[in-house]
C-alpha cells in the first residue's frame, strides 16, 4: 500500500512539473510576457553608519569620524533630517549650527534641497592634542545644490566645488568624537 501511495505522489509531482514546463514555453506567442520594471529612483536615502574606526580615540578614528560627519551632512541635505548630524556636532560648533540651520530653513516649511552631496577625497589627522582634540585636514567635493520652496519655486543655489579644503576640529567626549569646528575658506553649506 505504501509503494502504491509513493508511486501516486511521484506521478502527481511529475505531472505538475510537466505542466509548469509547458507554461514556461518562451516560443509561444499567445501569451503576454511581463518584463520586470526598475524600482522607482525616488527611494529615500538611508542614514549613514560610521566606520568601526570612528569609535577609536586615535588619529585614524578622528579621520574616520570626520568622514562620517560629512556623510551625515550629505544625508541631512538630501532628507532634511538633522538629528544624527546634531548628535555628531558639539554644541559650541558654530559652523555645525549654521549647516543645520540652512537645512532646517529649507525643509521646515515644506521646501527641499536638491544636490549638495559631499564626497570626501581625503581626511588626514594633522594635529593631536593629547588625544582629546584633533585637527583633520579634509579635501572634499560638493555637488551643486538648489533649494526649492513648497510650491516648487527656486530659492537659492550653491555652486558645486571640487577639491575644496577645510580643517575640522574634533573633540573626544564620553560619547565619542564630536565636531568642534570647521575652518574653511570656501562656504561649507
Amino acid at each position: 500500500m505504501r509503494a502504491a501511495r509513493a508511486a501516486r505522489i511521484v506521478v502527481a509531482a511529475s505531472l505538475g512539473v510537466a505542466a509548469l514546463v509547458g507554461c514556461a514555453d518562451s516560443g509561444s506567442s499567445s501569451g503576454s510576457v511581463i518584463e520586470p520594471t526598475a524600482a522607482p529612483s525616488s527611494a529615500k536615502p538611508t542614514p549613514p553608519a560610521p566606520a568601526p574606526e570612528a569609535s577609536q580615540q586615535d588619529k585614524a578614528g578622528a579621520a574616520a569620524f570626520t568622514e562620517y560627519w560629512f556623510a551625515l551632512l550629505s544625508y541631512g541635505v538630501q532628507t532634511g533630517e538633522v538629528d544624527k548630524l546634531r548628535a555628531a556636532s558639539d554644541a559650541k560648533c558654530t559652523e555645525c549650527a549654521e549647516a543645520i540651520g540652512v537645512i532646517q530653513e529649507n525643509y521646515n516649511d515644506g521646501g527641499s534641497l536638491q544636490g549638495g552631496v559631499y564626497t570626501v577625497r581625503e581626511a588626514n589627522t594633522i594635529e593631536d592634542f593629547a588625544g582629546q582634540v584633533m585637527t583633520v585636514a579634509v579635501s572634499f567635493d560638493r555637488s551643486p545644490r538648489d533649494g526649492t520652496s513648497p510650491l516648487g519655486q527656486p530659492r537659492g543655489r550653491l555652486d558645486g566645488k571640487s577639491f575644496a579644503d577645510c580643517d575640522v576640529r574634533v573633540l573626544w567626549t564620553s560619547a565619542g568624537w564630536k565636531v568642534r569646528g570647521v575652518d574653511s575658506v570656501e562656504q561649507l553649506i
